[in-house]
């Protein structure tokens, strides 16, 4: 699967939803108004629709927006509607892995400083529970480091854009240790 195509088939998509969407909020406050037919009923009804595709948008949002910027030695990263940012500083990236595939795509990337950032978590007992096949990892990874504290981060927002961010991360976390999803990941993707 070219993930290029797929990345712009996923912004095509978009579009067309987010329009469609906005022209059905637009729409059903006009066809009631344009049927002379003012209920309470109809217009609780339509308030509760309204409400809903309000809903329904901003999930969407959330769920698609990604936006990542390299700046030398560190990678920022927003995410979601409330644009959450993530600074990763490169040197500190020691273990990169991803879990699904396509549009499911989640990328975690577990890290020696949690500097400057509130959303990453340290690991602990409850990371290995979730990701088990990482706590593998992780477990070869702190025997080198016993002193050291390991944070972690899970990216979930973003489709296929992910893609595009994993590549960025092969090419700048050079002491970085990537399983080996995450390369056949970013294989895929330079394809």
């Amino acid at each position: 699967m070219n993930i290029n195509k797929a990345i712009r088939k996923q912004k095509k998509t978009y579009k067309r939803f987010m329009l469609s969407m906005c022209f059905i909020f637009v729409l059903l406050p006009i066809a009631l108004m344009i049927s002379n037919i003012m209920s309470m009923f109809f217009i609780i009804y339509l308030i509760c629709i309204e409400v809903m595709i309000t809903f329904v948008l901003l999930l969407r949002i959330n769920e698609e927006y990604i936006d990542f910027k390299q700046n030398g030695y560190k990678i920022s990263i927003w995410c979601g509607i409330t644009r959450v940012k993530f600074i990763i500083i490169c040197k500190k990236v020691d273990l990169v892995h991803t879990e699904g595939h396509g549009r499911n795509l989640k990328i975690i990337i577990i890290t020696k400083s949690g500097f400057r950032n509130k959303r990453i978590r340290p690991v602990d007992i409850n990371f290995f529970m979730k990701y088990p096949y990482v706590a593998k990892m992780y477990i070869e990874i702190k025997t080198q480091n016993l002193e050291k504290t390991y944070y972690y981060l899970v990216i979930n927002n973003g489709g296929f854009r992910k893609y595009s961010l994993l590549n960025d991360l092969y090419k700048t976390c050079n002491q970085a240790v990537f399983s080996d999803d995450a390369i056949e990941n970013i294989k895929e993707y330079r394809e």
